[in-house]
């Protein structure tokens, strides 16, 4: 199995027993915070104030070491803010939340005017002691070498990769909010990242006024359990839209086929690509392989922008045998995840629900997707583990409002996961956006739904009709783009 490892990464573009609600800890000191700039590009430029938080590693071991936190809170506009802030949790697991969310400030500049925005940098991501166990131009390196640095990286690490996953995250974050003195705060979380905030709201239920998660996992949500068969009906859905659109059907008529015939001719002779690397612009060689390409068509089904030109991309691959289109758009969707702090969460929460790696057959499956858990498993086999609460995977039920938006062409966190935790969400509104895919907050109606829900703390009273005129990007018919 070649070239899954960076694939892996993006596979989420994703302890203690006891909560600490229950044990009434002495209020930690006030958090000193000084000013600073968060640019969002194209160079827009936020005031903010910025400062660290220390917090022990094994907090079993308070006495012991301690790593410092990076947080970043953009004050309200007004001179009088709500008194609840909104805290943004970001996805992977391994995305840094000050940088991923840097860019996406000006999409929250009406919540911004009265509320505070708060990022902080997960425990192993950003400037939170990061984890990082690849070097970027090493991200599509081959499999087997890949693999061994991979496992061997946690005795690399300035860490003790058992702590560093989602529950002790998530005392990180609420020794956070009391540290800024904020009684109640709104939760917005994508990807991972709602698997972090529903943590959070069972945990500590009493301080969240508001929860909007954006592209699903539900507790039950194991990595790699559905991810082939969720994959192929984003694949699947991808090529039956080109066949209704006549602008993709005219200009690439038997796309399937050549799709298939691409696949085929790979797996018999791969090919050596030279290439600028689209993020560093420094030379990159790449061993083009049939792994590769099922990996990076796979990232591609995670942005309805990228799948826009996913027609085009497929047709030079197979016709010019110029790949550089395909692996350009996986890059972009590959991005910004520190990849020791993906194994440290993935490997104690998700990795033991899979079979060994020995267990995993080796034959050829009907789903292309599904030799993407052998890897991931050999990996975590690795890694040490910590422990989780009896009570983590167990829905989590809750009355405080909820907002979950969802894609229906998503290959990762399609909406069955979200109807699975509205179940138990009894004052929540499931949106499912036709076509679109990983994230749908950064759209006009996704932008507005979030404006407008966290002002009013309502589902019933929110007006839901953008949602229907929502449509994925035209696809391109040549690289000038769409048909007029």
């Amino acid at each position: 199995m070649k070239h899954i490892v960076a694939a892996i990464l993006s596979a989420f573009v994703f302890l203690t027993s006891c909560s600490p609600h229950n044990s009434n800890p002495p209020p930690p000191d006030p958090l000193d915070l000084a000013d600073c700039i968060l640019t969002s590009p194209p160079g827009v430029q936020f005031d903010a104030r910025c400062g660290t938080w220390q917090v022990p590693e094994d907090r079993s071991n308070p006495d012991k070491r301690q790593i410092e936190l990076s947080i970043a809170v953009i004050p309200a506009v007004t001179r009088a803010p709500e008194p609840d802030p909104l805290f943004l949790l970001a996805g992977g697991p391994g995305q840094a939340a000050i940088e991923t969310f840097s860019a996406a400030l000006p999409y929250l500049f009406n919540i911004h005017q009265k509320r505070d925005i708060v990022l902080v940098d997960q425990r192993g991501t950003g400037k939170s002691n990061p984890l990082q166990c690849l070097r970027l131009e090493d991200e599509w390196a081959d499999d087997e070498e890949a693999i061994e640095s991979l496992q061997s990286c946690p005795k690399e690490l300035d860490a003790d990769v058992r702590f560093y996953h989602t529950e002790i995250a998530m005392k990180d974050l609420d020794e956070i909010r009391s540290a800024l003195g904020y009684e109640k705060i709104n939760l917005y979380g994508i990807s991972y990242g709602t698997r972090a905030a529903l943590t959070y709201l069972r945990m500590f239920p009493e301080r969240v006024r508001t929860i909007t998660l954006d592209a699903v996992v539900d507790p039950g949500f194991v990595m790699y359990q559905d991810t082939a068969a969720d994959g192929q009906a984003a694949l699947e859905a991808f090529f039956a839209r080109c066949e209704t659109d006549n602008a993709c059907k005219t200009s690439f008529p038997n796309l399937r086929n050549e799709f298939d015939e691409l696949l085929a001719r790979l797996e018999n002779t791969s090919a050596e690509v030279n290439i600028r690397h689209p993020r560093t612009n420094k030379p990159l060689h790449l061993t083009v392989t049939h792994d590769l390409i099922i990996n990076m068509t796979f990232q591609t089904l995670y942005s309805p922008d990228l799948v826009a030109t996913l027609p085009l991309s497929i047709h030079t691959a197979y016709a010019d045998e110029n790949y550089a289109p395909l692996i350009s758009q996986a890059f972009l969707v590959n991005a910004g995840v520190y990849d020791g702090m993906y194994y440290a969460v993935t490997c104690t929460e998700d990795a033991p629900f899979l079979p060994s790696a020995e267990e995993i057959p080796s034959s050829a499956n009907e789903n292309i997707f599904d030799n993407r858990t052998t890897d991931f498993v050999k990996v975590c086999e690795a890694w040490q583990k910590g422990e989780v609460s009896p009570g983590f995977r167990e829905p989590v039920v809750s009355n405080v409002p909820a907002l979950l938006l969802s894609g229906s062409a998503d290959p990762i966190t399609p909406p069955h996961h979200a109807e699975e935790v509205a179940k138990y969400l009894t004052n929540s509104v499931h949106l499912v956006f036709p076509g679109m895919g990983h994230g749908n907050l950064f759209s006009r109606c996704g932008k507005k739904l979030l404006e407008d829900f966290i002002q009013t703390a309502s589902v019933r009273e929110l007006d839901t009709s953008c949602v229907e005129n929502v449509q994925p990007p035209p696809f391109f018919v040549n690289f000038s783009g769409p048909l007029p």
